[in-house]
């Protein structure tokens, strides 16, 4: 009974940074997801703990775990809208792969920068 109550008090935690968050855009009519602004409060209280907690990273271990229920809602939105999607099927297609390419090359010019602000010198991993 114990690890569950640590485990929901960790839960009601992430929920109340998300909260927050949602709040902070609301209030303040910012262009940002409310979820990214609780993800930086969330942020900001381990950075000032200098270590995450140990409920908090049982969660978070327990949520990447099960990660794949929450792609059960989107599969089941695909379905329900198979016609409205096969309309435009191609442009959806042509978007998915630009997009996908262009984050690939983000990331591989954000590598090169990084690389050369550390001076190209890896940790060997």
């Amino acid at each position: 009974m114990r690890a569950f109550s640590r485990l929901a008090l960790a839960f009601l935690v992430l929920a109340a940074c998300d909260t927050a968050g949602r709040v902070i855009v609301w209030g303040l009519a910012l262009p940002v997801p409310g979820t990214v602004v609780g993800i930086l409060i969330l942020l900001a209280a381990i950075v000032a703990l200098r270590r995450v907690p140990e409920p908090l990273k049982e969660m978070a271990e327990f949520l990447l775990a099960h990660l794949n229920f929450f792609y059960i809602p989107a599969g089941v939105g695909v379905m329900a809208y198979a016609a409205l999607l096969a309309d435009d099927l191609w442009p959806i297609l042509i978007a998915l792969f630009a997009s996908t390419f262009l984050a690939m090359f983000a990331a591989g010019l954000a590598f090169q920068v990084v690389a050369r602000f550390t001076g190209g010198k890896g940790d060997g991993a």
